[in-house]
């Protein structure tokens, strides 16, 4: 029983014995006034008959008609004349009911009422006694009609009490609870301020636990903003703010292995021409600030070109990344690039320009990011020489994209026709057992050359508003395998379609019928697809929350002030985006990172796995920095051992 509850009892027994008690003295005090009335009644009668008596004739007529005229004026339950030898002359009696009355009145409530007597005289000379005995129903029903008034009064005031009570402690109460959602909140990573209560005691709590939550939040942003300077550290150039060589080598890494994104892209570089003499020229400092004019140029010429990776792999060396881009519109992004650098117009000497060279090269999954990188570094020589921008064809996958019109007859033909299938890929914790199996959606091609992967064929998928039927065909296909298995499974669905009218209902109900095996459905969204404000995570969130499923992260690294929110929407676990990942034993920048994020997720109650671990090095680095498990090529092969 709460404190409260044993407070609103303790006030209620104690004024219901108050009631009580002056209930049962007001009882007892309306008895003794009836009990002295009825006596004297019967002491008043018995003397004014007497009286009567021994003033009028002695014969037994007389006697008679004066005891039935007290008799029957008055409540009497007898009258009795008898003579000096004791015998009975006159007696009337009456039955003494006391109707309306319950029977266990008298008996809970008894009246001692003694006969009232008196002396009938002729002279001096004794004639006889007559005794009186008031009537006592009239007074049981006056004193029960009193019963019923008083009690009904008293319970009134009871019941008053106690709802006055009740809404006092409720009162109380009202901001105990806030308090209490309050800490619950901080503890889920939202931090509420409250007003303070009104009731003066608990002031200086409430007071305690805004501090506590303001203080709170600031540390989850301080660590928030250590971890994101730390992420800058290990992957970004001090110079530009780009990215850095290494992270750049995890990019390409990931764009070359990872079945998520798009099959075939293009990689250009961009090499200023001879940075010594611009150093010797400008001088150190005004080098740096040109260098990092020209990267913030290079990034104003790339916005609205999708998922691209721009950074600086050398002193004057920029490289963009563009996947899913062909070679025409890879030549048109750079030409853009080109322009952007020339416009900052900085000139050395007397009509000579600073020059740049670029060029692009194509490549296509399972190729290794060294022969992709000796191709355009062989591309950009020949820049040089030419002076122009080289574009080079060489590694392209011959395989035909179809048009818009095309790509929605293709995946409307598939959905209809269920052509969809699921591989999976095991992410194991870090002592080599199974965590759960990543499922990935994937489609045959019409011509029977091998499949297609949802990185062929997403972002077509969302182009035409198909993403989420996709997606609901991927879960709609993971529910079915979970009778084939009792593993724990994980699948991907595209941020988009997050924010699609009816996708969220949909899922709902596609949850419903996995009943309690709802509970090994975890379900993936890419960070890299998500808005600063996370829209329709919190609702996807709820429904997962309802059926008992898990959500996850996926691609996790650049919101990451964003953890603390995630939190709040009982986030299960994060995948760590693959370029923290590449050569993560060789980068002590990533390990740090790495180590915050985990430290981090470890107090919100959150697993983080790390992505694309390819080694058993990545493999001994990650798990020695606490990450909970891996997926990658190195966890597939443990998984088959």
């Amino acid at each position: 029983m709460s404190l409260l509850r044993r407070l609103w009892v303790s006030v209620v027994v104690a004024m219901g014995l108050m009631l009580v008690g002056a209930f049962a003295v007001s009882l007892l005090t309306a008895r003794s006034y009836f009990e002295q009335q009825l006596q004297a009644q019967a002491t008043d009668g018995a003397v004014s008959l007497a009286l009567s008596m021994s003033q009028q004739n002695k014969d037994a007529a007389t006697m008679e008609l004066l005891v039935a005229a007290l008799f029957d004026g008055g409540h009497y339950r007898a009258i009795r004349f008898a003579d000096a030898t004791g015998r009975v002359v006159v007696e009337r009696t009456q039955p003494d009911q006391a109707e309306g009355v319950p029977a266990w009145v008298p008996e809970a409530l008894p009246m001692a009422l003694r006969p009232g007597q008196a002396q009938v005289s002729d002279g001096w000379r004794q004639v006889g006694l007559v005794t009186v005995e008031a009537a006592q129903g009239y007074a049981y029903r006056a004193l029960w009609h009193g019963v019923l008034q008083l009690g009904s009064l008293m319970l009134a005031i009871g019941l008053f009490w106690a709802m006055a009570v009740s809404a006092l402690l409720r009162w109380v109460r009202r901001p105990m609870e806030e308090m209490a959602e309050q800490a619950e909140a901080i503890g889920a990573g939202q931090f509420r301020v409250l007003d303070e209560p009104k009731v003066i005691e608990l002031r200086s709590m409430a007071r305690a636990l805004n501090l506590m939550s303001e203080r709170v939040r600031t540390m989850f942003a301080e660590q928030a903003a250590r971890i994101a300077a730390l992420r800058d550290e290990g992957s970004r150039d001090p110079g530009t703010g780009l990215l850095n060589r290494a992270c750049f080598s995890g990019e390409l890494r990931r764009a070359l292995t990872d079945a998520d994104v798009p099959a075939t892209g293009s990689l250009g570089m961009l090499r200023i021409a001879d940075l010594a003499t611009l150093n010797q020229k400008l001088g150190r400092a005004r080098t740096d600030a040109w260098l990092a004019a020209v990267g913030t140029a290079l990034q104003g010429s790339l916005e609205g070109g999708g998922e691209v990776s721009l950074a600086r792999v050398g002193g004057a060396e920029f490289a963009v990344l563009l996947p899913g881009l062909g070679l025409d519109e890879a030549r048109r992004v750079f030409e853009r690039a080109q322009s952007a650098v020339a416009a900052l117009d900085l000139h050395l000497d007397e009509g000579a320009a600073m020059k740049s060279h670029a060029a692009v090269v194509a490549y296509r999954h399972d190729e290794e990011p060294g022969v992709v990188l000796a191709r355009v570094d062989s591309a950009l020589m020949r820049a040089e020489a030419a002076g122009a921008l080289m574009v080079n064809g060489e590694g392209a996958m011959p395989i035909r994209v179809p048009g818009e019109g095309a790509w929605r007859e293709l995946l409307e033909g598939a959905l209809a026709r269920h052509e969809f299938t699921l591989v999976d890929y095991p992410v194991l914790a870090g002592d080599g057992s199974l965590a759960h199996r990543e499922f990935m959606l994937r489609l045959p091609s019409r011509d029977g050359d091998g499949v297609l992967t949802a990185g062929q064929f997403m972002p077509a998928a969302v182009r035409v508003g198909l993403a989420s039927a996709c997606d609901l065909e991927a879960l709609r296909l993971g529910i079915a395998r979970l009778a084939d298995s009792a593993d724990p499974v994980a699948i991907n669905v595209a941020p988009r379609s997050l924010i699609e009218p009816g996708f969220l209902e949909s899922l709902d109900v596609l949850l419903a019928t996995a009943g309690k095996d709802a509970g090994r459905i975890a379900v993936e969204v890419s960070e890299r697809g998500l808005d600063a404000n996370l829209a329709g995570l919190e609702a996807l969130a709820e429904v997962l929350a309802r059926h008992g499923a898990q959500l996850g992260i996926e691609h996790f690294g650049r919101q990451l002030a964003a953890l603390p929110r995630l939190y709040a929407i009982r986030l299960a676990y994060l995948k760590l985006d693959g370029s923290f990942v590449a050569g993560l034993h060789e980068n002590p920048g990533h390990q740090r990172l790495v180590k915050a994020i985990v430290d981090v997720a470890r107090g919100l109650n959150v697993v983080v796995y790390a992505e694309q671990v390819h080694s058993a090095d990545e493999w001994a680095a990650a798990a020695a920095l606490g990450v909970g498990g891996m997926t990658g090529p190195e966890a597939s092969r443990r998984a088959t051992r």
